[in-house]
């Protein structure tokens, strides 16, 4: 991803905000990385199977410190209402990269189910400082470079690699730009995280750290908080239950399974500040 011209954007804020240039996955294939950053472990999570678990999550977190919190998922509102829906739009919305609606005390809450929502709601929430405190985007598989299963004709298609990156770049640019213009944004202390679930299919870098050895394989990082966006990198080791710690961290949330790993799990504080 860094260097390619095909990621523009990504390469620009790679070079002027925070790049975490050792961060890792926790596993293969996507839903358990899902798993590991909200819950603070796969919890027995090996496949992208539909799952319903029952363990302490960060919506638990969130709401015990009064804090709000949403889930925009792009293309969602292909599933016509049905929150359980393993896939919708051929394959553009596909329910492992939403981990929220896996977690028993979520499905079983009609309010909580009522967060997740389609991708297409942010920008209402945006125009109308209606954002909550923490903020999950999920892009769909034409836009987070992973793509469907389709004809090679199809720009979305799995064999359009290069096609994919490109899309997905442009998404960032687009959200984050829209995020950094926003009320919202300059009138608070955020902090924008993105993160890679794992490496390139066929899953051959098991790379990894901080409690999770063998892991996902090394992904690209990015952090920019609102209150200092400037440049910055570290090569500090991070994983999924990192980036869980730094939210806890942030917001006194206590810890989830190895995020209580104080040793071995730190909170990316050199990217996001001691108070992002």
């Amino acid at each position: 991803m860094i260097g390619n011209s095909n990621a523009p954007w990504i390469n620009f804020a790679a070079k002027n905000y925070g790049l975490a240039t050792n961060y890792f996955g926790v596993t293969h294939p996507s839903q358990p990385n899902y798993i590991a950053a909200t819950s603070g472990s796969t919890n027995g999570v090996i496949d992208d199977s539909d799952i319903t678990i029952n363990v302490p999550n960060i919506v638990d977190q969130l709401e015990a410190h009064s804090k709000t919190w949403k889930g925009y998922m792009q293309s969602l509102s292909l599933c016509n209402g049905n929150l359980l829906a393993s896939s919708c739009g051929n394959q553009l919305y596909e329910r492992k990269h939403d981990p929220f609606v896996s977690y028993a005390d979520v499905q079983n809450n009609p309010a909580r189910m009522a967060n997740i929502v389609d991708f297409s709601q942010f920008s209402t929430d945006l125009a109308n400082n209606k954002v909550p405190n923490f903020s999950w985007i999920s892009p769909d598989q034409c836009h987070d470079m992973h793509g469907r299963g389709a004809l090679a004709s199809d720009p979305c298609s799995f064999s359009n690699e290069q096609l994919l990156i490109s899309a997905g770049d442009k998404f960032l640019r687009n959200t984050v730009g829209a995020i950094m213009n926003s009320n919202t944004w300059q009138n608070s202390n955020s902090v924008i995280l993105i993160a890679w679930d794992e490496s390139d299919f066929p899953f051959s870098d098991t790379s990894g750290c901080c409690d999770a050895t063998p892991g996902g394989g090394h992904v690209v990082t990015l952090a920019i908080p609102s209150e200092n966006d400037t440049e910055r990198t570290s090569k500090v080791a991070y994983n999924h239950y990192s980036l869980l710690a730094t939210i806890e961290s942030a917001w006194k949330l206590g810890c989830l399974k190895f995020t209580c790993d104080t040793v071995n799990v730190k909170p990316m504080s050199d990217l996001v500040g001691q108070n992002g």
